[in-house]
């Protein structure tokens, strides 16, 4: 199916006759140490929901590419959107989407501080009818065993996960050379302006020097048949619930 922004009018009612899933992918413009790209957590999530459109009936709306990054405001090329602009952006596409008839969100999410902005624009967007919104935070949610398996050191932000990840994806975008590690363990969960710089040194939280692309493509591929997974049970109607033993 092609993405929502390359359908025509005619198109989209055709395609929006065939599905009732949609997905939302939801980042941020941060910086990602000095190795990364600005986009990370929305180049992978957006890659992710590609491979969906090419493989189901689900539509791909564009993607939201800016987050609550006030973590990172100190590093150059961070763009931060305060959280309140987003529950009402969320909220609204939300919304507009379940206007045309669709009945399940899945909201793709690759960038930690939206997931609770996405939860408080669900909530008001499903708030009358049959809708549904599945709020994914796809590092999270997808590819645990994968990660398990092929990790060497903790997960983070601009990490051996991450980095792997965009080594796959897009390694022209990995600047290698440039990898350092760099993790700062506190006591207490400690939120400062002034400090931001010293609790997040080069924009790291963790060590990218294990990365590498193998290691990605074993991640996303796993990542992939779980989002798979996840279109055809809201296709078939049903919510992705777990099984409890008898």
């Amino acid at each position: 199916m092609p993405l929502w922004t390359e359908l025509t009018h005619p198109d989209f009612i055709d395609a929006s006759n065939r599905t009732e899933v949609v997905v939302l992918i939801t980042g941020a413009l941060e910086a990602h140490g000095k190795h990364l790209p600005l986009g990370t957590d929305t180049i992978l999530p957006d890659y992710l929901a590609e491979k969906i459109a090419k493989e189901t009936n689900a539509l791909v709306l564009p993607p939201i590419p800016y987050g609550d990054s006030w973590s990172f405001d100190p590093f150059a090329g961070t763009v931060s959107v305060s959280p309140e602009t987003l529950v009402h952006l969320y909220h609204d596409v939300m919304k507009s989407v379940f206007n045309h008839g669709f009945r399940f969100i899945i909201a793709l999410n690759g960038h930690g501080p939206n997931a609770a902005l996405l939860q408080q624009a669900a909530k008001r967007a499903t708030a009358e009818g049959e809708h549904a919104v599945i709020i994914v935070n796809w590092w999270i949610d997808f590819a645990k065993t994968a990660r398990k398996v092929v990790l060497t050191t903790p997960e983070g932000h601009a990490a051996e996960d991450e980095t792997s990840e965009m080594l796959f994806v897009r390694p022209d975008l990995v600047d290698e050379a440039k990898m350092v590690a760099g993790r700062v363990e506190t006591k207490y969960r400690i939120v400062s302006a002034r400090y931001r710089e010293d609790l997040l040194p080069n924009a790291i939280y963790g060590n990218p020097l294990d990365a590498s692309a193998d290691k990605g493509r074993i991640i996303i591929e796993e990542a992939i048949e779980e989002l798979m997974e996840l279109v055809g049970q809201l296709e078939r109607g049903k919510l992705p619930l777990l099984e409890k033993d008898e």
